[in-house]
């Protein structure tokens, strides 16, 4: 009786650590950092060859489990302006799930609450986060 009590205060504890997961900034030179930003260039060149070499100015940038938010503005001959960027990591990688560089011209603000609603995991720490971007 007693290994049960403690084995279930014990899973309680780690899932609600899970749960409580905090939005941090991935520092600058970091592996992570540095993945996130290949996974926007890989998106984009994949719309636009050109953009093969750019490099971004990173406004904002926070991570909350397996979801990212960032607002970028890509710098060069070919800049598009800002973007915001919601990545998810899965497997080990990090894709992008939405991007205002996109065909539909669908805003953040209607990209986020769609993802919201087909990812139940997506975390609301992020979504605050981001939404001082998007509705600024």
């Amino acid at each position: 009786m007693k290994k049960t009590v403690f084995f279930s205060i014990l899973l309680l504890a780690f899932a609600s650590s899970a749960l409580a997961q905090k939005t941090y900034e991935p520092k600058k030179g970091s592996a992570e950092r540095t993945a996130i930003m290949n996974a926007i260039r890989t998106y984009d060149v994949k719309r636009e060859s050109g953009l093969a070499n750019e490099t971004f100015r990173v406004s904002a940038l926070r991570v909350q489990g397996t979801w990212a938010y960032a607002n970028v503005e890509q710098q060069g001959a070919n800049s598009y302006g800002q973007a915001h960027v919601f990545l998810q990591k899965a497997a080990g990688k990090w894709r992008v799930a939405f991007s205002t560089y996109n065909d539909a011209n669908e805003v953040g603000v209607d990209g986020l609450e769609r993802l919201r609603k087909k990812n139940r995991s997506f975390p609301k720490g992020l979504a605050d986060f981001a939404m001082k971007y998007l509705a600024g």
